[in-house]
């Protein structure tokens, strides 16, 4: 089991599900976004299938501007300035971590930001989250538990 990690993607522009899912898929994952989400009412639990087994994270919009500041009074430099931030939240297995790094690098991506690690306390470009996501896809992807979760729309 992984501990709960966070990361945030800082950018000047947002990106409908359509245009990440088509990042997603321009980056060699098989990772479907859920096809009910609404990109503006992200809040909690997305559930996603990566190389169709079940799973998931939680995304948040953020106050750009307040998290920002909050990082920069702990000593973090995000770069900037940036307008939307949006934040996620994942735990529990690779499975979870492989489709967080592969969701943020590509949003971060389509939409010309970057990725703050919140464990690593670090701004990545999306070419170095991607790379990771590939990484560990490739050394884990025999070693991978059971799906948690289970979604039936994207059929």
């Amino acid at each position: 089991m992984l501990m709960s990690m966070m990361m945030i993607v800082f950018s000047n522009r947002t990106a409908s599900m359509r245009e990440w899912q088509a990042g997603l898929e321009e980056d060699g994952f098989d990772l479907l976004l859920h096809q009910s989400a609404v990109f503006e009412e992200l809040s909690g639990f997305l559930p996603v299938r990566l190389d169709g087994a079940g799973t998931g994270f939680e995304v948040y919009h953020e106050d750009c501007a307040a998290l920002v500041s909050e990082l920069s009074e702990q000593g973090w430099d995000v770069g900037g300035p940036w307008q939307y931030a949006m934040s996620f939240y994942f735990g529990g297995d690779f499975r979870e971590l492989i489709s967080v790094l592969a969701a943020a690098g590509s949003y971060a991506r389509v939409t010309g930001g970057v990725v703050f690690d919140g464990e690593e306390a670090k701004v990545q470009q999306p070419v170095e989250v991607l790379d990771e996501a590939r990484r560990v896809r490739n050394n884990y992807k025999d070693k991978l538990d059971a799906p948690r979760y289970e979604w039936r729309d994207a059929q």
